[in-house]
């Protein structure tokens, strides 16, 4: 195999990403929380530490996605056929998926929730 140029393997590495988020689903339902997430974290200027928290365990759970649409693929390609242990791989690889979500939405719960309630007191409130 060819070595590539560092700028072609962050075009392929990107063509990855744009790749998932045209074909999944989840993909885009967790890309679309992200992003509203960082907005409600600067709209309530959380500190350093938290966003460093959020934006971590976001790229945690988008990681997660694309090596679950990954090994999707790529389990697709090895067996077409319905196959018990297949269908386990990819039962473990979404249940990663959903560990990372449900831990994403922890955190936010915790970083943001305190913020959100007194904000929705003050505005009603006031």
């Amino acid at each position: 195999m060819k070595t590539r140029s560092l700028g072609e393997s962050f075009r392929c590495a990107f063509q990855g990403v744009v790749f998932v988020l045209r074909t999944e689903r989840n993909m885009v339902l967790h890309f679309v929380a992200a992003v509203l997430t960082l907005l409600v974290a600067a709209l309530f200027g959380v500190t350093k530490l938290e966003l460093a928290c959020l934006t971590l365990t976001i790229a945690i759970v988008l990681v997660c996605e694309l090596t679950n649409t990954a090994l999707e693929i790529l389990c697709d390609i090895v067996c077409a056929d319905v196959e018990p242990r297949i269908r386990r791989v990819k039962d473990i690889a979404a249940g990663a998926v959903l560990i990372s979500a449900v831990s994403a939405v922890i955190v936010g719960i915790l970083v943001l929730g305190p913020r959100i309630i007194s904000g929705i007191k003050w505005f009603f409130y006031v």
